[in-house]
């Protein structure tokens, strides 16, 4: 660890670090929460292993540099392999930098109650960190010199996403889990025993790369649980079960979901990727409909190749 100072006699003193003790009250400043020996170079302490969700989240185009906490001797248990246990004192970090500059850090943690979040956003000279107080507001942010919009979620739409997802898994992480465990989290020993790791495989590549967009944008949410914003499952096992040739169960428009070979007829494609657009006027809702200001470019050709190919 860094020393941030002397003491008398020339003992060096190592800095507070909210992080190994998350049930304390959240720093203001990032810097205090302990994530980074040099907050400019965003390079984090050795307790922390970096990793990356094997399937991609569409996120204005921005980068994320992720990484996971676990206290000492402290390990997931993966006994269970549709409900991990997180150990109390875990905290996930998730930087959003746009061309190599912070825009926003946010925190998932387990304290002593129950998970909770943080957002944390980047001051312009990129040397430090702000804390959204409370149950902030959607603040929207103009990225980079073109002023790309990008919005930093309330409080709300952090626990929309995530406790969505607990409600099927027991568990509000996303990016760690059956299908996006990074093998450098398997290396690193975080895990009690062996974690299932699930491939994703469709029947042909256009459809494996929809699964994949599926689990990497969607199944937070769609995931088949009983929530009202669960609606259908998204997994693998069950994509094309209930999309193709399936009506939708929107209470804002009708149609099918998933009409094979045509992918502007198809509800799935039009709410991915032209609901977002400025000059839509139909019946549906833009998806997802947290966490995206501009339209993915990648989810055109991912989905409408696969449509085409149906």
């Amino acid at each position: 660890m860094l020393a941030a100072g002397c003491g008398d006699g020339g003992t060096s003193v190592e800095p507070t670090r909210w992080l190994l003790a998350p049930s304390d009250p959240l720093p203001s400043r990032l810097s205090e929460v302990g994530l980074f020996t040099d907050m400019t170079a965003r390079e984090p302490y050795d307790d922390l292993v970096p990793y990356s969700p094997k399937h991609v989240l569409y996120s204005n185009g921005l980068a994320k540099e992720r990484q996971l906490y676990l206290p000492d001797s402290a390990s997931i248990d993966v006994e269970d392999d549709d409900q991990w246990v997180f150990p109390e004192g875990t905290v996930l970090v998730k930087t959003f930098v746009f061309e190599g500059v912070p825009i926003e850090t946010r925190l998932i943690f387990r304290n002593d109650e129950d998970w909770d979040y943080a957002i944390y956003r980047w001051s312009e000279d990129a040397g430090d960190a702000d804390r959204l107080e409370g149950n902030w507001a959607e603040e929207r942010v103009a990225v980079g010199d073109e002023g790309l919009p990008h919005t930093l979620p309330s409080r709300l739409d952090c626990r929309t996403c995530h406790e969505t997802h607990e409600a099927v898994t027991d568990s509000p992480v996303l990016g760690v889990g059956r299908y996006q465990t990074d093998d450098r989290l398997v290396d690193a020993g975080v895990f009690a025993g062996e974690p299932q790791q699930d491939e994703v495989e469709g029947r042909t590549d256009e459809e494996t790369s929809a699964l994949s967009y599926f689990i990497g944008n969607c199944t937070s949410c769609h995931n088949g649980g009983e929530a009202l914003n669960s609606s259908f499952s998204l997994y693998p096992d069950d994509a094309v079960n209930n999309t193709v040739d399936r009506p939708t169960s929107s209470e804002t428009g009708q149609g099918i979901r998933v009409v094979p070979g045509n992918p502007a007829g198809s509800v799935l494609f039009v709410t991915v990727v032209e609901a977002g657009d400025p000059s839509y006027r139909g019946p549906f809702k833009v998806m997802p409909p947290i966490g995206v200001d501009t339209t993915d470019a990648s989810a055109e050709a991912v989905l409408g190749d696969w449509i085409q190919s149906l």
